[in-house]
Order: structure tokens, then C-alpha cells, then sequence
């Protein structure tokens, strides 16, 4: 697995968001980078995002999964 510091993790994440074209996923991206940024990041939020994306399509939810545990 690929390790990143944070600040790799989030740009990696940012890039991988700017090269997705399904609306419907990017906005669950983009919600789901907001969650991750908060100081007080709640899992619940983020566990229902992730289904949310894993329910669209599971290979974006593999793809973004080295970005989340950095």
C-alpha cells in the first residue's frame, strides 16, 4: 500500500476528483474530502458517504481508499 502525508493524500485526492466526469460521484468526492477536513470528523458521515459511492460504482471507493488511510 502506498503511504502519503497528509498533505499528499489530499492533493491525490484532489486530482483524482478533478479527472472524474460522473457529477452524481464527484459531488460525494468533494463531500466526502469536506467530512475529512473537518477538525471533528464524525464516521458516521463519513461511513454513509463511502456507501454512497461504493452503491454508484465500488471501483472509485478502491481507487480513493489509499488516500483516506494515509
Amino acid at each position: 500500500m502506498t503511504h502519503f502525508s497528509e498533505d499528499e493524500a489530499m492533493a491525490g485526492l484532489s486530482s483524482y476528483i478533478k479527472e472524474v466526469t460522473d457529477q452524481e460521484i464527484k459531488v460525494l468526492l468533494l463531500k466526502l474530502k469536506n467530512e475529512t477536513m473537518k477538525e471533528d470528523v464524525a464516521w458516521e458521515q463519513i461511513r454513509e458517504i463511502l456507501a454512497e459511492i461504493k452503491g454508484k460504482d465500488g471501483r472509485v471507493l478502491k481507487d480513493i481508499v489509499p488516500f483516506l488511510v494515509y
